[in-house]
C-alpha cells in the first residue's frame, strides 16, 4: 500500500521555513505520498546551521540511540529532477548518521551529491573518544566516490552499517541493487557516543541554487535478508 501523509509522522523538522518539508504526490506516479525536502539560499539559520543552509528531517526514536559495536540495517529511496543543483565540495550530505549529544563532532557517516552533476559519494568519521564540544583530535576520515546518480527517477538504497570506534566498523551499500561499498575495518563513531541518530534532507554549503529531493520509504530493519525482501516483494 502506498504510504500516505500518517506514515511520516514520525520526523522532526529542521528547516527555516514550513514549507520546506512537504508530502506530496510522487511526481512518477509509483510511490504514493512522499516527502519533498528543499533548502534555499539563506537558508541558514534551522537548529545551528551557520554558515551552512539546512533542510532535514531527524528520528531521534526509532531510527536513534545507535552505540558503538551496534549493527544497523537501512533502506531508502530517493529522487533528484533534472533541475537537480547542489555546491561542489563535500559540504552537501543527503543523508547523516549524527553523532550523538549538542557536540560539533563529524558524522561517523554521510552520503553526499555534489555539483549540479549529482556527483555521489559516501564519507565516514571515526575514532578517538566522544567528546560533547570538539572533534577528536585522533579521529580519521574516509571518502568513496561512487559516480553520478542519475535524475528523473527513484532509486533505492540499502545498507548495513556496523559502528567502530577503534577499527571493527563496516559499512555496505546498494544501489538499484548493486553492491557500491563494502568497507570493512573501518573507524566508524566514537568511542562513547551517547547514541547517534538518522537525518536526511540537505545539509549543505551556501549555494546560489536551491535544492530539491524526494524521499520514499526510510525504513530500519532486522536484517539484510528483510530489506532485499521488501523490495523483491515490491517489484
Amino acid at each position: 500500500m502506498p504510504p500516505g501523509v500518517e506514515n511520516y509522522d514520525y520526523w522532526g523538522e529542521q528547516v527555516e521555513a514550513p514549507d520546506r518539508v512537504r508530502y506530496v504526490d510522487d511526481p512518477t506516479d509509483q510511490r504514493g505520498i512522499v516527502q519533498r525536502i528543499e533548502v534555499r539560499p539563506g537558508d541558514n539559520s534551522a537548529v545551528g546551521s551557520s554558515a551552512g543552509e539546512r533542510a532535514e528531517v531527524i528520528n531521534t526514536g526509532d531510527l536513534g540511540g545507535f552505540q558503538d559495536g551496534q549493527t544497523i540495517v537501512m533502506s531508502w529511496g530517493l529522487m533528484i529532477d533534472s533541475n537537480f543543483a547542489s555546491p561542489p565540495g563535500t559540504w552537501n550530505s543527503f543523508v547523516q548518521i549524527h553523532a550523538g549529544g549538542p557536540g560539533s563532532n563529524q558524522s561517523p557517516l554521510s552520503l553526499h551529491l555534489a555539483g549540479d552533476q549529482a556527483d555521489l559519494s559516501l564519507k565516514l568519521f571515526g575514532g578517538g573518544d566522544w567528546n560533547p564540544s570538539t572533534q577528536p583530535d585522533d579521529a580519521v576520515w574516509e571518502m568513496f566516490d561512487l559516480g553520478q546518480l542519475p535524475k528523473d527517477r527513484w532509486h533505492d538504497f540499502v545498507m548495513e552499517v556496523r559502528f567502530g570506534c577503534t577499527g571493527s566498523g563496516y559499512v555496505q551499500l546498494w544501489l538499484d541493487g548493486r553492491k557500491l561499498v563494502d568497507a570493512h575495518y573501518r573507524k566508524i563513531g566514537y568511542c562513547g557516543d551517547p547514541g547517534m541518530y538518522w537525518k536526511q534532507g540537505v545539509y549543505r554549503s551556501a549555494y546560489d541554487k536551491p535544492t530539491r529531493l524526494w524521499f520514499s520509504d526510510t525504513y530500519r530493519w532486522a536484517s539484510l535478508s528483510d530489506a532485499f525482501g521488501y523490495y523483491r516483494a515490491r517489484s
